[in-house]
């Protein structure tokens, strides 16, 4: 009896008998590969920091810009008061003996006021701000994934609730007198052409040109800032894991290699600080040339 064996298609020349007739039960995927992701960048983190955590405190914001405009102000009326003993003075007026004191008095009282409420207002704001973020961070790692926990040494997570927010709240504190400095420096300028145009269109002249080699350093100091703080992390997690493991390194006798250790990570810490005081040393001279040549 000749059996007959079933019929089946022929398969394309070139083309393998797997590729030829799939298997049923594996479809082929249709899952298209995820889209990489790219970090926030500094501007969206400010936009983010923002809406969370500032914004909800308007009342505060408010006061501390009205507090900051008036010192600012204030101190913008120094240059006038001078102007005005010195006219005095050259006219033999009599009442510079009670005028000039009285409004020196009044002037200096109002901005000592004025700078205290300022101060006190805006660490009220950033301490804040800084509590509600350090509430929000602990929220997230608690309810995190634990392999996201467990990707970083225990001190670098505590760093970012201590010397990560140090550095948060010092940027905002500047953030804020900066507002301050540039009403100052805008009643300052009112002020040196009301008393001498010539000499203040010099000045005017010459001081844009200090913008910069001032940006630059700027950059290289902020990025100087940013390894330090990675630099003072790792320091951290180091002599955390170094004390932690203490038992460990007595038994096998590792003191020598966790002195090496812990020595080349102090070394990087320092190097990284001089970077920092090496681009913050340079601003003063260069304003202090710049002024010396506008004078």
């Amino acid at each position: 009896m000749n059996v007959v064996p079933p019929r089946s298609s022929p398969a394309s020349p070139g083309v393998p008998p797997s590729a030829a007739a799939p298997d049923a039960a594996t479809p082929p995927s249709t899952s298209l590969p995820a889209a990489p992701t790219t970090p926030d960048g500094t501007t969206a983190l400010l936009r983010r920091l923002w809406r969370e955590e500032v914004r909800k405190h308007r009342g505060r914001i408010v006061s501390v810009l009205v507090l900051t405009v008036l010192m600012a102000s204030l101190t913008g009326l120094y240059p006038l008061v001078i102007q005005r003993a010195l006219d005095m003075f050259a006219a033999h007026d009599p009442r510079i003996l009670y005028q000039v004191p009285a409004l020196v008095v009044m002037i200096t009282a109002a901005k000592a006021l004025s700078q205290y409420a300022q101060t006190v207002a805006v660490q009220n704001l950033v301490l804040i701000v800084i509590r509600g973020l350090q509430g929000t961070m602990f929220a997230h790692l608690v309810h995190t994934d634990i392999a996201r926990i467990e990707r970083e040494a225990p001190a670098q997570l505590a760093a970012r609730f201590t010397t990560d927010a140090v550095a948060i709240r010092e940027a905002m504190i500047r953030a804020t007198n900066s507002l301050g400095d540039v009403v100052t420096v805008a009643g300052l300028v009112v002020s040196m052409f009301y008393m001498d145009w010539e000499l203040s269109l010099i000045a005017a002249v010459l001081y844009p040109i200090a913008a910069v080699p001032i940006q630059r350093l700027g950059k290289r100091v902020r990025r100087a800032s940013g390894g330090m703080q990675e630099r003072m992390g790792e320091t951290s997690a180091l002599l955390t894991e170094s004390f932690a493991q203490a038992r460990t390194v007595r038994v096998y006798r590792l003191e020598g290699s966790e002195e090496r250790r812990v020595s080349h990570a102090l070394d990087l810490l320092q190097h990284a600080l001089m970077r920092i005081a090496r681009g913050r040393a340079r601003v003063d001279p260069l304003l202090e040339v710049l002024g010396g040549s506008a004078v």
